[in-house]
């Protein structure tokens, strides 16, 4: 008998190919409907780029620090003398109450909920008018008639820290930054006043001057609130409260509100607007003040 084979025959190279791409449809249909089966990425998981292209967004730049140098469009009024218990003048009867453009700056550093801040602005008026009554200013006698030159200087400068006790962030959108985010932050601090006060009058060709000055500390207390559209556009309203009784023949009180507006065309440059208020009441056993600076302020932000 002749002997058979016991082995089927192997497949021709046909067959394997058959086989191969068989088995590629069938792993490329699953692959296919696991990925219509796959829920969408999160908005802040999607790639953008140039024609939808695969680079991914970058985060929101999480800021440490921020420098907002700004000039103060600032209109002085109020009352002003020498010493307590000496009768006060105007600044209009002085002619020192003219609107005038000024400088300040604040810089902040920014540390998880908390904000540490350093902000000061300068201000200052000259000015001469023709006495219409006969005035004591400190030992200076004024009659009627007399010409009354009058220099004016106040500076302010203040050490804030800030707590935030309140946020909220709504959705992000396709950038992952919060369409809507506002905070609200509890401040302390202390406020420094460097004020300064001088007359002089030129009566019948002979002259007289007197002036005096006071430097003062005083704690505040106050709030700051923020609301961020997109980080682009924001709105801040603060708003702090300082006194400090009689010490050393000196005393103070006073109330600074500040209501901003920021627009950032980049996220670490911006351009900022609002609108200040500084009511004070300041003695010293040299001078006195009693009134407000208040205008317009404009200025750029620049975080990094």
């Amino acid at each position: 008998y002749a002997c058979r084979s016991t082995h089927a025959p192997e497949p021709g190279p046909l067959k394997r190919l058959a086989a191969l791409l068989t088995l590629f449809v069938f792993a490329g249909g699953a692959q296919s409907q696991d990925a219509v089966n796959a829920e969408p990425d999160e908005p802040g998981e999607r790639r953008y780029g140039f024609f939808s292209g695969d680079y991914e967004p970058s985060d929101p730049l999480k800021y440490t620090y921020e420098i907002e140098p700004f000039v103060w469009y600032v209109s002085p009024g109020g009352d002003v003398g020498y010493a307590r218990g000496t009768a006060t003048v105007n600044t209009k009867n002085l002619s020192i109450d003219d609107p005038a453009l000024y400088g300040g700056a604040e810089f902040h550093v920014v540390h998880d909920k908390w904000r540490f801040s350093l902000l000061g602005a300068v201000s200052g008026q000259n000015g001469a008018s023709v006495q219409a009554t006969a005035r004591t200013l400190g030992t200076l006698s004024v009659a009627a008639g007399d010409t009354l030159r009058t220099e004016v200087e106040l500076n302010t400068a203040s050490l804030r820290a800030g707590y935030r006790i309140w946020e909220f962030e709504s959705d992000p959108n396709e950038r992952g930054v919060p369409e809507i985010s506002s905070a609200v932050e509890l401040v302390g601090g202390v406020r420094a006043f460097d004020y300064s006060l001088e007359s002089e009058i030129t009566a019948g060709g002979t002259t007289g001057s007197v002036e005096g000055d006071m430097f003062h500390l005083e704690p505040i207390v106050g709030a700051k609130w923020e609301i961020h559209f997109q980080d682009q556009y924001s709105i801040d309203f603060s708003s702090n409260f300082g006194y400090l009784p009689e010490l050393d023949d000196q005393s103070s009180s006073s109330l600074d509100l500040t209501v901003g507006f920021k627009y950032r065309p980049t996220p670490n440059v911006g351009a900022q607007i609002g609108y200040r208020l500084l009511v004070f009441d300041l003695e010293s056993d040299e001078v006195e003040a009693e009134g407000a600076l208040a205008g317009l302020y404009g200025g750029i932000a620049i975080r990094f």
